[in-house]
């Protein structure tokens, strides 16, 4: 594991200098939108620019994190972010605008590049965790019918 101290010291500085960032994620908690080992891409961000849907690169606690943000909120002068990993229930603690590294504008897979930013990247996340959620729906529904059909069975 990267000393992440030391890592995110030198991509906040390239990023100051207007260099865009490639590096392996390590880790679940964005999956399936970037997978453990798959490469991203970081580019500076100014706060102000930062919606709802976009996925940044934060310090968090003593780590790095690329999380997408699901709120965004403002404390007297700054702005606040809420992140969650795709693969996480729960939120992680705010984040604010001090705390943002970069932002995530892409992720390579299988040796094509795939946006993470923009009206497609956001609208074919909104797709897929629709999918996700009516899958999930559909498999409790038929495991609660099929277990209230066994409960009859004589």
């Amino acid at each position: 594991m990267r000393d992440s101290n030391l890592f995110g010291e030198v991509i906040a500085e390239a990023l100051t200098t207007g260099t865009v960032v490639r590096f392996s994620a390590e880790g679940t908690s964005m999956y399936p939108t970037i997978r453990d080992g798959e490469v991203i891409t970081i580019a500076a961000v100014v706060p102000d620019d930062v919606v709802r849907g976009d996925v940044l690169l934060c310090r968090h606690d003593k780590r790095l994190l690329a999380h997408r943000v699901v709120h965004v909120t403002t404390r007297g002068p700054e702005r606040v972010f809420r992140l969650r990993g795709d693969a996480t229930a729960d939120c992680d603690a705010p984040v604010g605008a001090d705390e943002v590294v970069g932002k995530v504008i892409s992720v390579c897979r299988n040796g094509r590049v795939a946006p993470l930013c923009g009206r497609a990247a956001r609208l074919r996340y909104t797709v897929r965790r629709s999918a996700s959620g009516a899958k999930a729906f559909i498999y409790s529904w038929r495991s609660r019918r099929g277990a209230s059909r066994a409960a009859f069975r004589v």
